[in-house]
């Protein structure tokens, strides 16, 4: 088969960027596959090329609902009537229609969410179907070690194996080398081909600047968007009442409507931003990490960050959604000694007392029908483990790696599911060990990141040391590399020589 013949006539591209050819031909072959490439490098079409020239299905298990909806609708202008979504904001008969039409051969490819396996009436529809290829998107979130760990995926080897696919294919954007074994080990992949293509992206400028206070860093943002040719951007804040309250300055300063987007409002109101951001409208929206997954948008010149990120990998993800289209784009983060504190509060925060795990696991208990399935408002559990709703989630996440609960698709403010196992003194064990070794990744995290703000070297090259990429950084012409290569760039950051002191003064008494 020509594979450049079929990636003309299904998506009008002459050839293939680097690593793309290697997957498509493993996944055509019917092989095992881990594709590690960076934001904007093309891994949707690894698999998307396959699954429209395979006579059978393929399919896709990505953690996000925008991130599908975005990618079926784009297939369904390549291949109309092709492609399918299950999600839990469809009719239960929207859904089953599109069971129905994958049993009957009618799909080439199908998304759904990692929770969608716990459903018995899903895998049977599915195994009646041809099963090819089995994609796992955002593979790091298989990982233990990964920056977005989910337990849903641990599911995901025994569902393959189950559902008889003739291959895996794992696809992430943000893999150390260790994350990348574990996803290997856990997948099951069987002498897998490997494409890791590099994680550097030549036309996109780092500089980290050390501000004095959050109104010092909503000065400089401000001073920064001034700039016609800074936009389209993305300025990522690290709570929802931070982006409002930096839109409004923004909007204040620039003389315009700053979109927010978070969590916190519905889901049309989300779509609504989405969709202005992606067609102009809206050039600059203030947002949550819940923004960016499935936003394709290629003319973005800077992304901000007002907050320091949880991590390396959460931060080179956001990051690298500038520049999309290969022209000189900006990624500039704003820290202050306060984010420091900030972070070590919410680590310690996420610890989880004993009473918290029996006080969940009896709650679900208690709410549990006949048949064992639950379905209890998020709040609930938030107030019996004395905890908020993302702590909440957490908690039933350790359950279920402990096996004493199966969660099944749910609505956000909803954990629906089925018992699984009995609470006793190995489930806490159990618990306690799934808690403790997230305690222990999100503190190599936050020394990770903490390291990139505070050393001292060329930023692109610790990005790509962090990510196991030895290769020399390089930059396309015209592009600055970083405020440690070039410290002239720094000024240009700052509101003026007094903030820069007022900062330097910060850093040295701070940042310890």
């Amino acid at each position: 088969m020509d594979a450049r013949a079929e990636l003309r006539r299904h998506f009008g591209f002459d050839d293939f960027r680097p690593g793309q050819e290697e997957a498509v031909r493993a996944a055509l072959e019917g092989r095992d596959a881990l594709v590690v490439m960076p934001t904007g490098a093309g891994k949707s079409l690894c698999y998307q090329l396959p699954a429209l020239v395979r006579d059978d299905l393929t399919l896709v298990v990505s953690p996000l609902v925008s991130l599908m909806q975005d990618q079926v609708e784009g297939l369904q202008r390549v291949a109309p009537g092709s492609v399918g979504l299950l999600n839990s904001q469809q009719s239960m008969a929207d859904n089953q229609d599109v069971l129905r039409r994958a049993v009957s051969g009618r799909l080439k490819l199908l998304y759904v969410a990692p929770e969608r396996f716990s459903s018995r009436w899903f895998l049977d529809h599915v195994q009646r179907t041809q099963l090819g290829l089995f994609v796992v998107d955002e593979a790091h979130c298989v990982s233990q070690w990964g920056h977005d760990f989910r337990p849903d995926y641990f599911r995901l080897a025994d569902a393959a194996r189950y559902l008889r696919a003739r291959a895996i294919m794992a696809l992430t954007a943000t893999a150390t080398p260790r994350v990348a074994q574990d996803v290997v080990d856990r997948l099951g992949l069987g002498e897998p081909v490997r494409v890791t293509t590099g994680f550097d992206r030549p036309n996109l400028s780092f500089a980290v600047a050390r501000c004095a206070s959050r109104q010092d860093k909503h000065r400089r943002v401000a001073a920064v968007l001034h700039d016609l040719e800074a936009r389209p951007a993305i300025v990522y804040a690290g709570t929802r009442a931070g982006c409002e309250g930096l839109a409004k300055t923004l909007g204040r300063e620039l003389g315009l409507d700053v979109a927010v987007y978070h969590a916190g409002l519905d889901r049309e109101r989300r779509a609504a931003v989405q969709r202005a951001f992606m067609n102009g409208d809206t050039p600059i929206v203030v947002a949550t990490n819940a923004f960016g997954m499935g936003v394709d948008k290629a003319d973005v010149r800077t992304v901000v960050h007002e907050t320091v990120p949880q991590s390396v990998e959460q931060y080179y993800q956001e990051a690298g959604r500038a520049g999309r289209d290969g022209a000189p784009a900006r990624c500039l983060l704003f820290a202050e000694a306060r984010d420091k504190g900030l972070h070590t509060f919410f680590i310690q925060r996420a610890e989880v007392e004993d009473a918290a795990f029996g006080a969940v696991a009896r709650r679900l208990r208690r709410q549990a029908a006949e048949n064992g399935r639950y379905d209890v408002e998020l709040g609930v559990l938030a107030d019996v483990a004395s905890s908020d709703r993302d702590g909440a989630r957490a908690i039933v996440g350790h359950l279920a790696r402990a096996g004493i609960v199966q969660p099944a698709p749910s609505p956000p403010d909803r954990v629906v599911g089925r018992l699984a196992g009995e609470w006793d003194r190995r489930a806490l064990l159990a618990c306690r060990a799934s808690a403790g070794e997230g305690q222990r990744v999100r503190w190599r995290q936050y020394r990770a990141i903490w390291g990139f703000v505070e050393q001292r070297r060329c930023r692109r090259e610790a990005l790509l040391r962090h990510f196991g990429d030895r290769a020399a950084p390089r930059t396309d012409p015209g592009v600055i590399c970083c405020d440690v290569c070039d410290p002239a760039i720094a000024p240009r950051l700052a509101a003026g020589a007094a903030e820069r002191r007022a900062a330097s003064r910060a850093g040295a008494s701070g940042w310890s």
